[in-house]
């Protein structure tokens, strides 16, 4: 999977704009775009010591029988994600994209997403289904190694983009990593900082400008970081946020802390997530 486009899809409400923003960044990066259906490992085990609680024989009659009710939950799981799976791939094939590769895993799908390889981008739906994709999102985005791109319920082809700046050595680093990026060129750029100072803005502007990206700077004023970003957000019809997810600042605190859930939950736009 060299530098692919991972595209998790659970059949939950996200999965149709998992697909799409999926699509739309493999062919802004010209990468290999991957469907990925995990079939997540059960963590309650269907047989159980029951020693001391009923007979040899009774105990031997039932274990055999919640083996083969889980071995055929199992099954009808892999069947369920095989029927998604095709699903996405046929929406993906009516819109143009035909090369997509179809995968499907069984396991704990944290470490799964995790111990990926050659991924240049994962993308994942902000609200999934029980045990899936969405619920797992501050652990994925805690351990993955590579952006992860969390999307809404609906697809919108992207073009404004807010970068939030900290004025940290990585925010540098990740808005200099997306002047060489062509996922958002020729996107109208608003880099935004918050409770920080004119100078520093004024540093982040000249790295996109010396890049050939004409952006809008704004500093704002606020107790909050995720209000006065999805206010400005909301004001300035911005429709895709790129923000640090390590930075050593009031944003790290944000990313790892209780806002964390409170801004994949209320966000509109789709939040790409750097390290």
């Amino acid at each position: 999977m060299k530098n692919n486009v991972i595209g998790c899809v659970d059949g939950s409400p996200s999965t149709g704009a998992v697909c799409d923003y999926a699509a739309w960044a493999a062919a802004g990066l010209s990468a290999p775009l991957t469907l990925l259906h995990v079939v997540e490992k059960d963590g309650h085990p269907a047989v159980s010591d029951l020693s001391g609680i009923i007979g040899i024989d009774s105990k031997e009659l039932l274990t055999e029988e919640l083996v083969r009710v889980e071995g055929e939950r199992n099954r009808l799981l892999r069947a369920q994600g095989n029927v998604i799976l095709s699903g996405c791939a046929g929406r993906l094939a009516l819109a143009g994209h035909s090369a997509v590769r179809q995968l499907q895993m069984h396991g704990v799908l944290d470490e799964i997403l995790t111990e990926l390889d050659d991924v240049r981008l994962m993308v994942m739906g902000r609200r999934g289904s029980e045990h899936q994709v969405g619920s797992h999102l501050e652990s994925v985005i805690r351990l993955q190694k590579q952006p992860v791109l969390v999307v809404p319920e609906t697809f919108t082809a992207p073009s404004r983009v807010l970068f939030a700046w900290d004025g940290s050595e990585a925010s540098r680093k990740n808005l200099t990593r997306l002047t060489l990026s062509p996922l958002l060129r020729d996107l109208t750029c608003h880099v935004v900082m918050v409770n920080g100072d004119e100078a520093s803005l004024l540093d982040a502007r000249l790295i996109l400008e010396t890049a050939g990206i004409p952006a809008e700077a704004r500093l704002l004023k606020d107790d909050s970081v995720p209000h006065a970003l999805g206010l400005y957000a909301e004001e300035n019809e911005i429709d895709f946020i790129v923000m640090g997810a390590w930075a050593h600042t009031r944003l790290r605190q944000f990313f790892i802390g209780s806002n964390t859930s409170t801004m994949l939950a209320e966000s509109r736009q789709p939040l790409l997530m750097l390290r």
